[in-house]
């Protein structure tokens, strides 16, 4: 292959990337679904853990499952409703699309696995706490990929909260404030930044 061959394939790869840039991200709806889930969740687990809610500590391995199986239900149906909107084949909503898919799966299986682990008397409830960390973790790293790649000016804050709140969870490891924290840690870098991601959103191509 030449050079100016290879040059050209660069500026074409180069010219899509930043064809992209500029399209607004797409599914903020199924992102704060799912960060709302997560919330409601989180604050079950606190109450287990402190003895005032519904669900024993014991069971809240179930809990976490039903959040993992409602959260992919409900993503499925409201992915219906961007298959219309312009930009969704986007390299941004892309590559989105395909951190998120892969954060949930990984986050899913971890808590489903430490969740039936601690149920079997294998490990100590306490691994759930450990979850926390692991997706502010996820949560940095997508809003890094989005800002550095994608040119997402809003993850740049978005994943400095996010990575500051992994040690936060790893001091309260074992404390069920640790679950209170969490919750406001999702509120400030995962369901603010949908409910804007909501109001970018363009028409349906229908609607244009």
């Amino acid at each position: 292959m030449s050079k100016s061959s290879q040059r050209g394939d660069i500026d074409y790869i180069k010219s899509l990337a930043e064809a992209g840039r500029d399209a607004p991200i797409l599914g903020g709806r199924i992102g704060l679904m799912w960060s709302v889930l997560a919330c409601i969740t989180l604050f079950i687990h606190y109450l287990a853990l402190t003895g005032t809610g519904p669900v024993p500590i014991n069971r809240i391995g179930l809990v976490w499952m039903t959040f993992g199986i409602v959260g992919t239900i409900a993503s499925v149906i409201l992915s219906r409703s961007l298959y219309e909107k312009p930009g969704l084949s986007s390299i941004k909503n892309r590559l989105a699309q395909a951190l998120w898919t892969g954060n949930n799966i990984l986050i899913f299986v971890y808590a489903l696995a430490a969740g039936v682990s601690a149920s079997l008397g294998r490990v100590s409830f306490a691994i759930m706490d450990t979850i926390l960390p692991l997706a502010f973790g996820l949560y940095a790293l997508t809003a890094y990929v989005l800002y550095k790649v994608g040119g997402e000016k809003s993850g740049r804050l978005q994943g400095m909260i996010s990575i500051l709140l992994v040690p936060v969870s790893l001091y309260f490891q074992g404390d069920p404030v640790l679950y209170l924290i969490a919750i406001a840690g999702i509120l400030l870098t995962q369901i603010i930044p949908n409910i804007l991601y909501m109001t970018r959103e363009p028409g349906a191509l229908s609607e244009s």
